[in-house]
């Protein structure tokens, strides 16, 4: 099997003394996916509450990233930090762990972001939940647009080659970008509002947008956007997949976990990375076909970064 998951906080959630990426108690590690993956693909989120900040942003930021760069520093040979769709290839032909790098909420790198391309980054999120110097996040002002300052920086952002991620972001927001840029974009831990009346979670026109663009949609496992009530289970997750496949997503869909970002909560059946070989064989029990199994689970998602870093 090869997996290609396109939201992870585990970077940023690994904090306990002696754990590794290689293996530790959060929801992902190496070791898990060597059980099943032969080749693995996994944008890593850097994230942190702003409203918890003690310091500056430069300041928090630097250390959530040199603790990063440490944490996959520590794991040479095995996993390659991938800046270029070269990276991409060759890190997955030799069977190597390729990683990129996501910012999540930008304005949590203060100045820091005018060398977010050289830092490693190849994707970002204007905002997180809450309204900052950009926009507005989806939870706190549906109908926010983005700030004059936010503009100018997702037009920056696009001309250092940064792809554009609308989970979080504001209806409002997603409008305007959508207006400011034809550029294909993700929406990297999103699922269907139809099926799940949620903010986080993306509109219809949304959905047909990002197919139109030939962007990516990353299905997001936490339990509350998957489905309400008591009993939420793989079959509800499917019902997204199904969803967005009807609108002919079969070539934007793959998986966006938000492992190490849900507090644990998963559709029963779920309990991190170990349970993916089970969401595939719930995709092949409910029809999808090999074909499509391997698209959502790896090709989709890998076909789009190669196609959208910059070639060297």
């Amino acid at each position: 099997m090869k997996y290609f998951d396109s939201h992870a906080d585990t970077l940023t959630e690994i904090q306990k003394t002696g754990e590794t990426l290689a293996e530790n108690t959060c929801d992902l590690d190496l070791r898990r996916v060597d059980g099943f993956a032969g080749a693995y693909g996994q944008v890593f989120a850097l994230w942190k509450d702003r409203q918890l900040l003690r310091e500056s942003p430069e300041t928090e930021f630097r250390r959530l990233y040199n603790r990063a760069a440490s944490l996959l520093g520590g794991q040479s040979g095995r996993v390659r930090l991938c800046r270029t769709s070269r990276d991409l290839q060759s890190a997955l032909a030799e069977g190597t762990v390729a990683a990129l790098l996501s910012m999540e909420d930008v304005s949590l790198m203060g100045s820091e972001v005018e060398h977010i391309r050289e830092l490693g980054f190849t994707s970002a999120m204007l905002t997180w939940n809450y309204e900052n110097e950009y926009a507005f996040g989806a939870v706190c002002n549906q109908a926010g647009r983005l700030k004059l300052w936010g503009k100018e920086t997702a037009r920056w952002l696009l001309d250092q080659g940064i792809v554009l991620d609308i989970s979080h972001l504001s209806d409002g927001g997603v409008e305007d970008l959508f207006l400011l840029t034809d550029r294909p974009m993700i929406a990297s831990h999103s699922n269907v509002r139809a099926l799940c009346d949620q903010p986080r979670n993306l509109r219809r026109d949304q959905i047909q947008e990002l197919i139109r663009r030939g962007g990516l949609i990353g299905m997001n496992f936490f339990r509350p956007f998957v489905g309400g009530g008591t009993a939420v289970g793989l079959d509800d997750l499917l019902c997204h997949m199904e969803y967005i496949l009807e609108l002919g997503g079969d070539y934007v869909l793959a998986l966006g976990t938000d492992f190490d970002g849900s507090d644990g909560l998963f559709p029963d059946g779920v309990t991190g990375v170990e349970s993916i070989p089970a969401v595939a064989a719930a995709m092949r029990a409910r029809g999808f076909g090999e074909p499509l199994v391997e698209r959502i689970l790896f090709w989709n998602a890998a076909d789009f970064w190669e196609r959208n870093l910059p070639p060297a």
